[in-house]
């Protein structure tokens, strides 16, 4: 509907980088309050949090326990001691810490993804509810990439980071507090080099951040480029730009390979170098630690060989976690991101005391009705008339006058801002929503068709209904002979919205549908503009014969379309500027007298 003000919010994503990954992270705008909303949509699937988090604790404590029997075992063997019961130990610690890590996995996938099934559930079923209006301010795509893209992000953090984060933290914790019961001194001693591995991890993230934010930007003007060259390759051959649309692509190509480049080289060097400190670290504790076993400060070899595989240990989850809080931080924004949908107003509920709309007359009134998309700039202004229940009435005006304005009006795609619409001497917010969405029978300006077959598209909503009434509404627009060619007629299923019919066979299987429906009151949002004059000339017959005995409202360029109507409506400006029958509008000599000449003159 091209008349409505489309708005998309401009976004500002301030990325970093996972070290060493090359991913761009993307900083949540409040974390505390984001996770406060996520632990509470996680009620009652919280089943197996208490044995995760007790199997974390479970695995970190194999983890932590292996050096020490390990310098046990090296203790005992120096002491000419019997090794057996440590190595059975060793084993056992080795076997308890699979079947540890499996069971965390069974339970955090399960949880993890009735979690998301949960989440995606909620936030389905609330966009459903939402105004049009939400859908005309969001790109078709960004509320794709919000259902998938970022719930996808939430459930790889619930199935995979948080169980890790949680075994990294009790890992840590665990071998500091061993380190430092072995060893106080060589404790603090070794801290040195994990201050130096955070210090750089810190330095290099901060610099790749900005090159991985910039590579999704240019990134992003590729997929542009691409998809615009794609969708709009007829014009490029029939201008003879394939080579300037290939010299643009290669141009931001360039452009992208040389800060992907940039940006890997930066990353890349991150995890080799931190491997350098780490074996700098475990040299130097080794070198430590002989000086002062031989010195006889350290008399137990044990001691100096479970210190020195926690030394080994101690700085590994460091950058680990570092990388899990980056995957968190995304999941987290992604999550607010899903929030932003779920927070949006539903559409209006139906009043206190709705009136059923049973049988509905069809009778439309429009008194002082004022409308505006965005606040200060309205596109009806004071619009006043009346329409007699089984009226032909014609909406015609220039682009941008407020044609489809009024009809989304009067479905109650959006409410007026100001006045009123009255069906059948009621105020259509009088009407329970779905009793007046029944009363219409739509044909709008964009043909919309699903993935289903063709007699699901024409009865859509009566999945129940008989074929000889799909074939009926079908015949009566003349879309019967181009279906029956159709590789298995009825039952041939349209992919990707119906593209591989022309855009004419698309709108009368579309105005076949709103036949079907029989509704009292048809709208006609342009619903001729696409189909050949003398498919035109069907259509017309066949509107004329299902106008009778119901109010019928037709939107219409070609004027010669609506000659026949009992009463013309102009619009100008969002104002009725003339309103007659034709040949009252004609005498008139005015706007719509002058529209008329043109397009006959054209003709």
């Amino acid at each position: 509907m091209a008349e409505r003000n489309q708005a998309t919010p401009p976004t500002n994503l301030n990325g970093i980088s996972r070290p060493g990954r090359g991913s761009v992270v993307v900083k949540p705008k409040n974390m505390k309050g984001t996770l406060g909303r996520l632990w509470r949509l996680t009620k009652g699937q919280r089943n197996g949090l208490g044995w995760i988090l007790l199997l974390s604790a479970f695995a970190s404590g194999a983890s932590i326990l292996s050096p020490y029997v390990t310098g046990r075992a090296v203790a005992a063997i120096s002491g000419g001691d019997a090794v057996i019961w440590v190595l059975c130990c060793l084993t056992g610690l080795y076997l308890s810490d699979w079947l540890i890590r499996f069971l965390q996995a069974f339970f955090m996938a399960s949880m993890g993804q009735r979690v998301i099934h949960h989440i995606r559930r909620t936030l389905f079923a609330h966009i459903r509810t939402l105004p049009l209006a939400f859908f005309d301010r969001h790109q078709h795509g960004e509320l794709m990439s919000r259902l998938t893209n970022d719930v996808d992000n939430i459930s790889t953090t619930i199935s995979n980071s948080l169980t890790l984060l949680l075994t990294y933290g009790f890992t840590v914790t665990g071998i500091f507090v061993m380190m430092l019961s072995l060893n106080p001194l060589l404790t603090m001693v070794s801290l040195i080099g994990v201050g130096l591995i955070f210090l750089l991890t810190k330095t290099v993230t901060k610099h790749t951040r900005k090159l991985f934010a910039a590579q999704q930007k240019k990134l992003g003007a590729l997929n542009g480029q691409v998809e615009e060259s794609v969708s709009g390759m007829a014009v490029v051959k029939a201008f003879c730009r394939e080579e300037e649309m290939e010299r643009g692509f290669g141009e931001k190509n360039e452009g992208l390979c040389d800060i992907s480049i940039r940006a890997l080289i930066c990353s890349g060097y991150l995890m080799p170098l931190m491997n350098v400190i780490n074996n700098l670290l475990y040299v130097a504790m080794s070198v430590l630690c002989g000086i002062l076993f031989v010195n006889g400060n350290i008399s137990d070899i044990g001691l100096v060989t479970s210190f020195l595989l926690y030394v080994r240990q101690f700085t590994r989850p460091f950058v680990e976690i570092a990388n899990i809080y980056n995957n968190f931080q995304t999941a987290v924004a992604g999550a607010e991101r899903v929030f932003e949908i779920l927070d949006e107003q539903p559409e209006p509920p139906d009043r206190e005391g709705a009136v059923p709309l049973r049988h509905p007359l069809g009778e439309i009134e429009l008194r002082h009705v004022e409308f505006s998309y965005v606040p200060g700039q309205p596109v009806l202004r004071d619009v006043s008339v009346k329409i007699p229940a089984g009226t032909q009435a014609a909406i015609v005006g220039a682009t941008g006058s407020g044609k489809t304005t009024l009809i989304n009006l009067l479905t109650r795609f959006y409410d007026v801002s100001a006045g009123s619409i009255l069906l059948d001497g009621r105020d259509l917010r009088d009407y329970p929503m779905e009793d007046l969405r029944q009363a219409f029978g739509v044909v709008l300006q964009d043909t919309a068709l699903f993935a289903a077959s063709v007699r699901d598209n024409i009865c859509y909503g009566h999945p129940e209904a008989s074929m000889e009434r799909v074939q009926e509404a079908a015949r009566i627009v003349g879309a019967d002979s181009f279906i029956e060619r159709l590789p298995e007629g009825y039952d041939t299923v349209l992919a990707h919205g119906g593209m591989e019919l022309s855009q004419g066979e698309r709108q009368l299987l579309t105005i076949a549908r709103a036949v079907f429906a029989n509704a009292p009151i048809l709208i006609l949002d342009e619903a001729t503009s696409s189909v050949d004059t003398v498919t035109e000339q069907k259509i017309r017959r066949a509107l004329l014969k299902i106008c009778e005995n119901r109010t019928s409202v037709i939107i219409a360029h070609r004027l010669s379309t609506i000659r026949d109507s009992d009463m013309i409506i102009l619009l100008e400006n969002g104002k009725i500027a003339e309103q007659g029958t034709h040949e009252e509008l004609v005498a008139l000599d005015g706007i719509y007298a002058r529209m008329y000449r043109t397009q006959t003159e054209l003709r």
